[in-house]
Formats: C-alpha cells, sequence, structure tokens
C-alpha cells in the first residue's frame, strides 16, 4: 500500500480552525492533512501520549514506518478503549495531521478499519480532540470532595473561562519566552506537572479531591501529582523548596476552599504562558446548584505580568475511579 500524502478537499481545510488547541498546533499542521495507508507494526498504550507504527511505502515505493500519535492511555481508557483497540499486522487508513517537525510524524486525526468501522480522536473538519462526551452533571455532589472532570472539549461543555491579563506580558517575560521552546521544554513531555493552572484544566483527566486528618489531598490524574492543601497553617514554613506546584494554605470561607499557594519555581503556568518564581495563586474551589465543582484563580505575577491574571474551570462529578497516569518520560517529540 502506498502513503498518500492528499490534501482533503478545500472545503474541510477552510473548515479548520487554525487556532486548535496551542498544545496540538505546536507539534502539528493544522492545514497539513494527510492519508496514511498500511498495516500497523506498533501500539503503544502509554502516557503522556499512546502512539502507532504504520508499515507503508512513501510516492518511490520505499518502505517507511509512519509514527502517529493518540491521546494518552488515561484519556483513550476514560473514552472506553484498550489496549486491544488496535492489532498488530491488521490493515488501517488514517486520515492525520503533519508533524511539523518529523516528516514521518503525524497525529492521529480518523482510522478506518478492515471491517468498515472507524475511531476519531481528532475531528477532521475543526481539528478538535474528542476528549470526551459532553454528559450532564450528575446532581448527587454535595460538597467538593469526590471525583471531577472536565465535561468535554466543545463549546460551554469544556467549562474552560478565558483567561484575563496575559496580555500585561512585561519585558522579562519576553526574554523568558524567546528561550522557551513549546515542545522540547513543555513540561508534559518530562512528565512534568507544570503549575495547578494546567493541572485544573487536563482534559479527558480526572482529579479527587479528598479530606486526609486535618488537611485536603487534591489529586491530579495529570502526571499522577498530589496537592497537599494546609488547613492549620497560616505561614509557609521556612526552608520549603519552590516546585511546580508550590506550597499550599487553605481555609473554607463559607463552604468555599480557599487556597493560597506560593513557593513556586519559575517554570510553565499553561502551554504557553510562562511565570516566574514570584507568582502567587489563589483559588477558590465551590460546588454549583447543578452539581459541579467550580474552580476560579487569580495569579500574581508582577514579574512577568503587570496586571493578575484571572480565569476559571468547572468539573464535572464522575463515579469512576481514579487511574495511575506512570508516565514515561523522554517521549517522542514532532
Amino acid at each position: 500500500m502506498k502513503l498518500k500524502l492528499t490534501l482533503l478537499a478545500a472545503l474541510l481545510l477552510a473548515a479548520i480552525n487554525v487556532n486548535a488547541h496551542h498544545g496540538f498546533a505546536a507539534h502539528f499542521d493544522p492545514e497539513n492533512l494527510i492519508r496514511i495507508e498500511g498495516t500497523i507494526k506498533e501500539f503503544g498504550f502509554v502516557n503522556p501520549h499512546s502512539y502507532i507504527r504504520i508499515d507503508t511505502f512513501d510516492e518511490s515505493g520505499n518502505a517507511i514506518v509512519y509514527t502517529c500519535d493518540l491521546q494518552a492511555k488515561n484519556q483513550l481508557l476514560r473514552r472506553g478503549a484498550d489496549e486491544t483497540l488496535f492489532t498488530v499486522g491488521t490493515p488501517i487508513v488514517v486520515d492525520g495531521f503533519q508533524a511539523r517537525r518529523d516528516p514521518l510524524g503525524c497525529e492521529f486525526g480518523v482510522g478506518y478499519f478492515e471491517d468498515g468501522s472507524s475511531y476519531t480522536m481528532r475531528s477532521l473538519g475543526e481539528a478538535s480532540t474528542q476528549f470526551a462526551t459532553d454528559i450532564e452533571a450528575t446532581p448527587e455532589a454535595a460538597t467538593i470532595f469526590g471525583v471531577w472532570i472536565r465535561a468535554g472539549m466543545r463549546g460551554d461543555a469544556s467549562g474552560s473561562a478565558p483567561s484575563t491579563g496575559f496580555d500585561s506580558i512585561t519585558e522579562a517575560a519576553k526574554a523568558a519566552l524567546a528561550e522557551y521552546d513549546p515542545i522540547l521544554d513543555n513540561p508534559k513531555v518530562h512528565c512534568q506537572p507544570g503549575s495547578p493552572v494546567l493541572s485544573w484544566r487536563a482534559p479527558g483527566l480526572a482529579t479527587s479531591i479528598t479530606q486526609v486528618n486535618e488537611n485536603i489531598h487534591i489529586y491530579h490524574e495529570a502526571m499522577d501529582v498530589t496537592r497537599v492543601i494546609h488547613m492549620n497553617q497560616t505561614m509557609v514554613p521556612e526552608g520549603i523548596e519552590p516546585t511546580d506546584m508550590g506550597y499550599s494554605l487553605g481555609r473554607f470561607e463559607g463552604e468555599t476552599l480557599v487556597i493560597d499557594t506560593s513557593n513556586f519555581s519559575a517554570g510553565v503556568m499553561d502551554y504557553s504562558n510562562l511565570n516566574s518564581a514570584e507568582m502567587t495563586l489563589r483559588e477558590e474551589l465551590s460546588l454549583l446548584d447543578n452539581g459541579r465543582l467550580h474552580i476560579s484563580w487569580v495569579v500574581t505575577d508582577p514579574l512577568y505580568y503587570s496586571d493578575q491574571i484571572t480565569s476559571s474551570q468547572t468539573l464535572q462529578p464522575i463515579d469512576q475511579e481514579i487511574l495511575q497516569y506512570e508516565c514515561i518520560p523522554g517521549w517522542i517529540v514532532h
């Protein structure tokens, strides 16, 4: 079978959202759709990204192997897939998005199997990732404690509010960004969590909130990170080393959990915005009337932003168990 590097119809390309998720767009070109026909050579069912390798041929008839990235193992599991999703040795046709740096790399869009079935990871028309179905919140949640997840990735169901304040970036932040590679320096590539802001917004991955003795533990399935919210402290102890997640002090104001975090190391606030070691973060967690968890935050980082950074995320309660992430560092970078 020959590799077909065929652009799909012009109307389809015109419909692609070139402002697709910046993590995706940094690695792959949403305007360069390709078709790969071949045989599955390998299926890596792993975090932070699963992948398939496809034996195929180039236009000159030379044997080549294409590697197509998929979602994280945990994201696929939550969509009902498992290690049997792809079978080594079977034919497949993949419509995907060409990698920006690797001529034999792509992100998996839609795969078509020999039996006529298909599997969609990212829609071709909008370059929109299918992380989860949009589901209604169950009203059973009575407190902020439990397991939570983003309801979906489309429209209001994603629960992500726009951010404000990033346009107040300082010259110091611009200089740091000039040295930052959004692919090679992405914390996820190195199995690092990044900031709490990044952890709250991980699509298709769950977060649990539990009371452990006098403290509250927030476990983000993304990167297996546990934040300890110290409820009986008013000051950060001396000698605490800075980390990506900082050191958190918490208190309840009525039924709202207020968390003040400092002692951050300089790092990545989200995929395309950095933070300095001067960053502090205030989060407020409260339960909405529809049973969803609302997390709002204010970031203060005078070295990198002259204004405060604000946004929020709403999460859906689920009755699924937390999954271990077990990230494998040094994953393929396209």
